[in-house]
């Protein structure tokens, strides 16, 4: 009796696990489909960046306007300017395209940031233009970064917004990111010597200062001296700044790399034509 009371209660248990519900994964299921859409979301956009690339090296303006959705825009800055929708936004970049870009010429992107929102999404990255030199070598004409607003059209990631910032030629980092840069302006006294056996030379510079740019003149203490104009950089701990000089009827170049920066005294070194030199200097 006990053993068939055994079985008939093995019995029951099975029958109820059979019937028992199965456990609710949707809510797994649903963030495991999120994930791979933003994922599909995010090489489709990847391969929009190197279609843009793409169309405009090979000439292919069509495919190129065909990556832009009806409403889009297109912001180059400068004197490029903005256009609006696949058509305009092709025709304005075959314009500077050809205009800008004889021989061949190539277009890289790194560093891409992706952010995606269902049927949007946003991103930032850095591209570079290279175009033949006269030599036919590669020459880099513009580093710039992207700025990017893109939506799901017709099925299809398009860009929805491309703004092109220019890098290089730009501003400095330190001048488009606002950083407090020494003051160096003003007129300064140089010292230096070439060699152990050299002359002793002085220099008098004017150091025009327009946030990381400088610019002026220098002046050597010799006979019919002449000011020579100077260009040049800062950032937060180093100055740079040269300029062409003809001396004794030799053409040369003069180049200073300030790498001690007071309010009254600068310190550092300088080539001459080749020959390299510590100097010092003080505000006159």
């Amino acid at each position: 009796m006990n053993m068939m009371k055994a079985r008939l209660c093995l019995c029951v248990v099975v029958a109820l696990s059979g019937c028992a519900p199965a456990p609710d994964n949707s809510a797994e299921l649903a963030a495991l489909q999120a994930q791979v859409a933003e994922l599909q979301a995010r090489d489709a956009i990847r391969e929009l960046f190197a279609a843009y690339g793409r169309t405009l090296d090979s000439r292919d303006f069509a495919g190129f306007g065909a990556l832009y959705a009806r409403d889009s825009e297109y912001v180059g800055g400068g004197a490029s300017g903005t256009a609006h929708g696949p058509q305009e936004i092709a025709a304005l970049l075959e314009r500077l395209i050809t205009t800008n870009a004889t021989g061949a010429n190539l277009h890289t992107y790194a560093n891409e940031k992706i952010e995606v929102s269902g049927n949007t999404a946003t991103a930032i990255s850095r591209g570079a233009f290279y175009v033949q030199d006269t030599a036919g070598a590669p020459e880099p004409l513009m580093f710039a970064t992207y700025k990017d607003d893109f939506v799901r059209e017709d099925g299809l990631w398009k860009f929805k917004r491309r703004e092109v910032v220019g890098d290089i030629p730009g501003p400095s980092n330190e001048d488009a990111n606002g950083v407090a840069l020494p003051d160096i302006a003003g007129n300064w006294l140089i010292h230096s010597q070439v060699g152990a056996d050299g002359p002793k030379i002085q220099v008098h510079c004017t150091l025009l200062q327009d946030h990381s740019v400088l610019s002026g003149s220098c002046t050597p203490e010799m006979a019919n001296p002449e000011a020579s104009e100077l260009k040049g950089g800062l950032t937060t701990s180093t100055a740079r700044w040269g300029y062409d000089v003809v001396f004794n009827g030799n053409a040369g170049r003069v180049d200073f790399v300030a790498t001690s920066l007071a309010a009254d005294a600068l310190a550092g070194t300088l080539m001459l034509s080749g020959m390299q030199a510590v100097f010092t200097a003080e505000r006159e």
